[in-house]
């Protein structure tokens, strides 16, 4: 890391470096929270009681070093300092998707191993938006001048739909910021994050007179995340069951595997979790699933079983919308959820990372016909805009320029995304690290053995410390 030239900002480094132990312990208590969205449990907890605690976690955590803090009826939090008419803020989520499995240390231990932390929110997001609180508490302390008041806010629900941004800018009717960043992606920095669409296809499962077939199937956690199990269940006669059975025993996939009991044969499939905006990273269970069961020859193959077994198409040929733009890319697409329904349809949810050029109503158009000639629905779908912020304007020529002041890195170059941030949520922030180019410690963020480095969390930091105090000052 460079050695900044500026006094103001060695004060900032300097703090940050004397107070090492205090950011490293109390990001490690947040990260034993398990944090994952549940059910409401009461006017104050919208989201469940974990994340109400990771919430009050940073609530005390804040007030204790000094920053106003206000509560948005447990959907976000903010912590605020300095005076001015404006404001600047960076943008960060305490809810963490499921842990999932294969942990080499359990998911929220916050285990500290050759200066790596391990845990679920490492990277995604509690590391990186702890590692902004603290690079506002060196600017509170260091005591420099400022012309704006700076906000760090804390959202409960960005793995699972925004809900608490919209409440807290919309709802509450917040102030918005003039300008910051949410602390979420990669530097140098995101200027553009592609459409995020969720499309759940729906259609009936077949009828009940036949020999041997599905009564119940799952897979996946969340429609961001490439799932890694997924399960079925067969019923039917003896004869036929044994005869899947003999099947089942030849497939190739030691992947699947299967229980024969009196009344049901299950079949399960284990596959390798990801980020649903990287697919390829992943591999997909329900896709598992899905081949072995096609082999048994069941009347379901016509319903889901080819759609699911295309989930290892991760470009949407199969839905008809494959395509790219010349800013973002090459769309993507993740089978994420497999259910049946008591009322007897299938459902199958594709999170789908679409060009930011496009609009969601270009990207439903080309799906049409393809789900009508197969006789699927949708029976749900939920949306959210590309961003794209050219990298001319502000705040991405600060964030730029602070990022390669701190780091002696001008080769880097800003990405673009399929992941979505915060960014959307307001006009004026950017997506900004905290992952720095070629660093192995950090991530990987929605799969097992997450984890941060104390050198990056401290680095990350000071970059925070500076971006904040040159948007503020």
């Amino acid at each position: 890391m460079s050695i900044p030239t500026d006094p103001a900002v060695q004060k900032l480094h300097e703090w940050i470096d004397a107070h090492r132990a205090e950011i490293v312990e109390s990001l490690q208590g947040v990260l034993r929270i398990p944090s994952v969205e549940a059910p409401a449990a009461g006017p104050t907890a919208p989201f469940g009681k974990p994340v109400r605690e990771a919430l009050d976690y940073t609530l005390k955590l804040c007030e204790k070093l000094g920053f106003k803090t206000e509560d948005f009826d447990g959907y976000a939090c903010h912590a605020e300092m300095g005076q001015g008419a404006e404001m600047v803020a960076a943008l960060g989520h305490l809810d963490v998707v499921p842990e999932g499995d294969r942990w080499t240390n359990p998911p929220y231990s916050a285990v500290i191993i050759d200066d790596v932390i391990y845990a679920r929110g490492t990277s995604d997001d509690k590391g990186p938006i702890y590692a902004a609180l603290f690079g506002a508490k060196a600017i509170l302390d260091s005591g420099l001048p400022l012309s704006r008041r700076i906000r760090i806010i804390f959202g409960c629900n960005e793995e699972s739909g925004f809900g608490c941004v919209h409440h807290y800018f919309n709802v509450a009717n917040q102030e918005r910021p003039v300008s910051g960043f949410t602390p979420d992606a990669g530097f140098p920095l995101c200027y553009a994050e592609k459409g995020i669409a969720n499309l759940v296809l729906e259609k009936p499962l077949p009828s009940a007179d036949r020999p041997l077939r599905i009564v119940k199937a799952n897979g996946g956690r969340r429609p961001n995340m490439v799932p890694d199990f997924a399960q079925a269940s067969l019923v039917g006669t003896a004869k036929a069951k044994d005869v899947a059975a003999a099947e089942l025993d030849k497939f190739w996939d030691r992947n699947v595997s299967y229980e024969e009991t009196s009344e049901e044969l299950i079949v399960t499939a284990i596959g390798k979790s990801a980020h649903g905006a990287r697919p390829t990273l992943g591999d997909n269970a329900i896709a598992r699933l899905a081949r072995a069961l096609s082999t048994l020859g069941l009347h379901e193959s016509e319903c889901w079983l080819h759609w699911a077994d295309l989930s290892s198409d991760t470009t949407g040929a199969a839905l008809g919308i494959a395509g790219r733009d010349d800013v973002a890319g090459e769309l993507t697409s993740n089978l994420g959820i497999l259910e049946t329904t008591e009322q007897g349809t299938i459902r199958l949810t594709y999170n789908i990372r679409y060009p930011v050029t496009w609009t969601f109503e270009e990207l439903l158009a080309k799906n049409k016909p393809v789900i009508d000639a197969a006789g699927w629905t949708i029976a749900e779908s939920h949306n959210q805009a590309p961003l794209y912020v050219p990298l001319d304007k502000e705040p991405v020529l600060t964030l730029l320029r602070v990022y390669r002041e701190e780091t002696g890195d001008y080769e880097s170059q800003p990405e673009t995304m399929g992941g979505g941030t915060y960014a959307r949520a307001t006009p004026n922030i950017v997506a900004y690290g905290s992952h720095f180019p070629g660093d192995d410690k950090y991530g990987p963020a929605h799969e097992p053995d997450e984890c941060i480095s104390i050198e990056g969390l401290l680095r990350a930091a000071k970059v925070y410390a500076h971006a904040l105090y040159e948007l503020a000052k």
